[in-house]
């Protein structure tokens, strides 16, 4: 997917870009793609500053020094993280595709069991995006349950060890 970003000025441009990289640092985007990062620090959640809100004082922060309008800032700060985001997305995706596929020719799974494995991982990113609004509680019972049934599935589709960490899978 791919974001024109024509009708912007260069100014706007590099100031999102700045942008990017300062919310990335403050609201810990560098792990996108990442599940295992999360999966390890979702108990920490409430600890962490807010994103939205470092975004916020961002977007305010540089349209006050560069005097423009803060509306305008905030909309190609969504966009070119938007468009950071599928990228990385894609990258990771690819990068795990390619991996199972030598795993594959290498004869260490079978096809049916790399089918497997990236069902399993969407299903794993789907269960830590739903981690978000539980309670500290609620998502040390539910990551519990979660390792066991990952060790389980594993263990009833003979799949190796090496391959329960990909996509923040952990067993």
């Amino acid at each position: 997917m791919k974001i024109h970003l024509n009708h912007i000025s260069k100014k706007s441009k590099t100031i999102a870009a700045t942008a990017f990289v300062l919310g990335a640092a403050l609201a810990g985007v560098g792990s996108i793609g990442s599940n295992t990062a999360f999966a390890e620090n979702i108990n920490n959640i409430d600890k962490q500053p807010n994103r939205a809100e470092h975004i916020t004082n961002l977007v305010n922060a540089l349209a006050q020094k560069f005097n423009l309008n803060s509306t305008e800032v905030k909309t190609v700060i969504d966009t070119v993280m938007a468009s950071e985001k599928v990228s990385m997305q894609a990258k990771h995706d690819q990068h795990l595709a390619d991996r199972l596929a030598k795993a594959v020719t290498a004869g260490k799974i079978t096809q049916a069991q790399s089918v497997l494995i990236t069902a399993k991982i969407q299903e794993t990113k789907a269960f830590m995006e739903s981690m978000m609004n539980k309670t500290d509680a609620e998502r040390k019972t539910a990551m519990t349950t979660f390792k066991t049934n990952i060790q389980t599935w594993a263990t009833a589709n003979n799949i190796p060890k090496e391959f329960i960490g990909m996509g923040g899978m952990k067993g």
